[in-house]
């Protein structure tokens, strides 16, 4: 073969590697924060940046044989800390990226800001949230994807905290 045609593929292998565009593309951070990075990361998202919040295979962990999904750890985690004195209802979205990680939760909808116990709820989903571990991913339709885990409504009552 001819060196000019080495010389074209090197080229080209460059181009594709240190391109800023292409590396952007690869590395890109998106922010879904709006009240806190639970983990103290951004969700970094697979492919297109899409969520899912319908998956044929919702994120899970192993525990020995059986598979615990995203909600019922979260629970666990959640039962795990101190009970909340009054009643507050708050609904939340929480992301749980490619890699498995949960790294953002989003308030949707709350009462009343001034409410100690709303407060002390979202605080310990968040608490809770940083404690999870990294789950194997969501998929759909055999392919890893960015899920959702949309409209998720924590009520406290009689100090427990429940999920909707």
């Amino acid at each position: 073969m001819k060196l000019s045609f080495y010389f074209i593929l090197l080229l080209g292998l460059w181009n594709a590697c240190f391109n800023p565009a292409q590396a952007q593309k690869k590395n890109r951070w998106t922010d879904t924060l709006d009240y806190a990075a639970a983990r103290g990361k951004q969700s970094v998202l697979c492919g297109d940046e899409t969520f899912f919040t319908y998956a044929d295979q919702l994120p899970y962990i192993k525990s020995g044989s059986k598979k615990v999904n995203f909600i019922d750890v979260l629970q666990e985690k959640i039962n795990n800390e101190p009970a909340i004195e009054g009643n507050a209802t708050i609904v939340v979205e929480i992301v749980v990226n490619c890699k498995g990680v949960a790294g953002s939760l989003k308030l949707l909808k709350y009462g009343d800001k001034e409410n100690p116990a709303e407060l002390a709820l979202v605080n310990t989903i968040n608490l809770a949230i940083k404690q999870l571990p990294d789950f194997l991913p969501a998929k759909n339709e055999g392919r890893v994807v960015n899920y959702k885990a949309d409209k998720l409504k924590f009520k406290t009552a009689n100090g427990k905290i429940t999920i909707n």
